[in-house]
């Protein structure tokens, strides 16, 4: 069985957590979503974590999807624990670093990215909360192609941005500028 060491990663209160509670409820291994707010997550599991509303150590949830081992990493994102993000970065043959629709790049996100580029660990950039009010898609694509890495290619484009109906609708192979701009980007 082959394994995966995923780490989710990003600056403070972009979603991190949330994002891996969906995860892992994706993939069955919950079965009710934890909060932050309510201080149920799986990987906040120390009592600071919960009253504070942050993560302070990384947390590991393992499960396997057909043939794989995952082991779905939850980082802190605030910079006074960037101790514990360095840890997992020696492990992980993958990232998923999130940014927020609100508050876009912000400094600890180009930190990081520089980090993972410079260790070569392949990361994909996921835009969290288009569902909040202030939320700029097109603003923080363009922040994300001008701070972090001119190779970004959006999966998708999402309806009703900034309301709680936000929903993302996946390119096909049929776009053909989604098509266009993936292959320019891996040539």
């Amino acid at each position: 069985m082959r394994t995966l060491n995923l780490g989710i990663l990003a600056h403070v209160d972009a979603g991190k957590t949330t994002l891996t509670e969906r995860l892992l409820y994706a993939a069955g291994v919950i079965h009710e979503l934890g909060s932050v707010d309510d201080g149920s997550t799986q990987t906040d599991t120390l009592e600071l974590e919960r009253q504070r509303r942050i993560t302070i150590k990384s947390a590991v949830v393992s499960f396997i999807v057909n043939d794989v081992a995952i082991n779905l990493i939850d980082t802190p994102g605030h910079p006074d624990f960037i101790a514990e993000v360095e840890r997992v970065l020696g492990v992980l043959d993958g990232a998923v670093l999130v940014i927020s629709a609100v508050e876009g790049v912000q400094p600890q996100t180009r930190v990081l990215m520089r980090t993972l580029q410079r260790l070569r660990i392949p990361t994909l950039i996921f835009v969290n909360k288009s569902d909040r009010r202030g939320a700029q898609y097109e603003r923080v694509l363009q922040d994300i192609a001008g701070k972090l890495t001119p190779a970004v290619v959006p999966m998708g484009w999402v309806r009703d941005l900034g309301t709680r109906d936000a929903d993302l609708t996946p390119y096909g192979e049929s776009d053909a500028g989604f098509a266009s701009r993936m292959a320019d980007v891996l040539a």
